[in-house]
């Protein structure tokens, strides 16, 4: 497999499980600061927004899983391999700051 692909593939599941519970407090903590609704309705926000995600990675890496030989496709989804990295530095950086610092 090659190099950016299965990091597309990587990156891309990472952030599927761990982009839905940020987006969903991110969206919380924009309409309240009151601690009890942010961890009730983050279960069920998270679930929602999962729903959305997941099925959208999943088609995708199935596209590029059977792609994986491409050396067209490698070089088209270089960018997209580093945009989810990026994504999932901020979305690690945005849970140590609510974990540490708020």
């Amino acid at each position: 497999m090659q190099k950016y692909i299965a990091g597309t593939i990587f990156y891309s599941l990472l952030f599927a499980m761990g982009g839905a519970p940020t987006i969903a407090m991110i969206i919380i903590r924009a309409q309240t600061q009151n601690p009890e609704i942010i961890y009730n309705a983050l279960i069920g926000l998270s679930v929602i927004i999962a729903c959305i995600l997941v099925p959208i990675v999943l088609i995708q890496n199935a596209y590029l899983f059977f792609k994986r030989k491409s050396e067209a496709l490698e070089a088209k989804v270089e960018p997209l391999c580093q945009f989810y990295l990026v994504l999932n530095g901020c979305c690690l950086a945005y849970w140590l700051y609510i974990q540490f610092l708020a």
